[in-house]
């Protein structure tokens, strides 16, 4: 949870070249172990290598963001990460679509070896990309040496880091703790907040189960009542099953006594055979199924949205500037989007989409204000503590979103109260960071940003036209 805070001062330490590479390894050492201990069912070497590899790939994206904060101006920078937002999100995809596709075919096994070779290709790309800045930073015959970067170079001195973050900064880190805590396990429980709203409704008390209310006359219930609800929407009724009952297979539910307490959703078990084919659920599991299904359809429009808006968005912002601004639009979209899942019929296809819009709105806007905000020689510190602090509230959340469900057994409206709270708390931090804008002159607003002057050294792109450049442009010129 902690270690991209760490892996993000080592990038400042030991230099973003070094590190790149080292994580690289260890992601493929990593890779290695967990696919020689599947080969050979080692358990504790599976492990092992899943140690190695989380070592790696946490740290793994704070030094991609450094890299690119390296080698991109303010007004490309968003952009740049909308990029290389896509480029992982396609690789989220073909890891979900080719995994089970090679296990399938050949074996788990395989699977994993040809993850080795993809490890290999990052690893190839790395050294390609490092070879690169470092000829880029190589002195040069006609101008000179060029001057080191701060994150190029361990001897370069530096501030404490705490003492080189911005209160802007701390705005920053506070509003991504909260947006992604809503984010992130929202994503968990979308699945059962759909089925709840949308795919697999609660029909009135006389439609719950089978040989009671309007369904008093059948006890296997095989037709839908004309006095209840269309499924779907609504689930299917359950069955009249004693709680009390012991199903180890299909036919055991016939022996199964007929007498309250009832069984309830949560007693069924669709991924059981027992249950999947039981003469009294398998009607139940089949119309949960599809509901399910229904509901994965709707959640695929996010990270769609996400992976092709991120690029586009990041232009926007990079043409436009006004970043505070489109922040605050996104965190908008965010209470409103929950806000129309809790109290309205609105379609969840809309709300996903309002959703994706704005995780990638708040992405684009704020993540490339970081390197403008701290002291240019804490820049991966910066970028590990966002990413450190954001994992305290992913695994925060979660906890309170689940004692909550167990306090009322519903997502809606109780769950998706938790998710709006946190969303408005969102929004009210980037009211805050926009009026401290404000009083310091739209600084963050403005299409151009350059790094603070107090030290460090120029990064890899041209300057700025002069007038572009006549006033500071960090948005607090004192470090706090």
């Amino acid at each position: 949870m902690v270690l991209p805070f760490f892996g993000g001062m080592l990038v400042d330490k030991f230099g973003v070249r070094s590190m790149a590479l080292a994580l690289s390894l260890l992601l493929l050492a990593g890779q290695i172990v967990f696919a020689v201990g599947c080969t050979f069912e080692n358990f504790y070497l599976m492990l092992a290598g899943r140690m190695l590899f989380g070592l790696g790939g946490e740290t793994m994206w704070v030094a991609q963001s450094t890299f690119v904060t390296l080698w991109f101006d303010s007004s490309e920078l968003a952009f740049a990460f909308g990029i290389n937002t896509l480029f992982a999100r396609l690789g989220t995809v073909l890891n979900d679509k080719l995994s089970p596709v090679i296990a399938d075919t050949y074996s788990v096994t395989t699977a994993l070896w040809v993850g080795v070779a993809f490890c290999v290709f990052s690893l190839t790309c790395t050294y390609v990309l490092v070879r690169v800045d470092a000829a880029h930073t190589s002195p040069d015959p006609i101008k000179g040496p060029a001057a080191p970067t701060p994150t190029t170079s361990p001897s370069t001195r530096r501030p404490a880091w705490l003492a080189s973050f911005s209160a802007s900064f701390w705005l920053i880190a506070i509003s991504y703790v909260s947006f992604y805590a809503v984010i992130g396990p929202f994503n968990n429980v979308a699945s059962s907040v759909l089925l709840e709203r949308d795919y697999f409704q609660q029909p009135p008390p006389l439609c719950q189960r089978c040989g009671i209310g309007y369904y008093n006359r059948s006890f296997d219930c095989d037709a839908v009542s004309p006095h209840c609800p269309n499924v779907p929407p609504f689930a299917w009724p359950l069955p009249l099953l004693s709680q009390n009952c012991s199903i180890t297979s299909p036919f055991d539910q016939f022996q199964c006594s007929k007498a309250p307490p009832y069984i309830l959703d949560q007693d069924i078990n669709c991924d059981d055979v027992a249950w999947r084919e039981g003469p009294f659920t398998h009607r139940y599991c089949a119309t949960k199924s599809q509901a399910a299904e229904s509901a994965t359809q709707a959640m695929s429009v996010m990270p769609l949205i996400v992976a092709v808006v991120a690029p586009l968005s990041g232009s926007v912002v990079d043409a436009v500037g006004l970043r505070p601004m489109l922040a605050l639009a996104a965190e908008f979209l965010l209470v409103a989007a929950h806000v129309a899942l809790a109290y309205t019929t609105v379609s969840a296809y809309k709300v996903l989409a309002a959703l994706g819009v704005g995780a990638c709105l708040f992405s684009s806007t704020m993540w490339p204000c970081i390197p403008y905000v701290v002291d240019p020689s804490v820049v991966g510190t910066a970028f590990g503590a966002i990413t450190a602090f954001s994992n305290c509230g992913l695994a925060i959340v979660p906890l309170v979103v689940a004692a909550v469900f167990n306090a009322y057994d519903a997502y809606i409206p109780h769950v998706e109260v938790v998710f709006i709270a946190s969303a408005a708390w969102t929004l009210a931090l980037g009211v805050a960071l926009n009026a401290l804008d404000m009083a310091r002159g739209h600084v963050l607003n403005r299409k151009v940003l350059t790094e603070w002057h107090g030290g460090g050294t120029p990064r890899y792109f041209p300057p700025h036209d002069q007038d572009e450049l006549d006033q500071p442009l960090l948005l607090d010129q004192e470090i706090i």
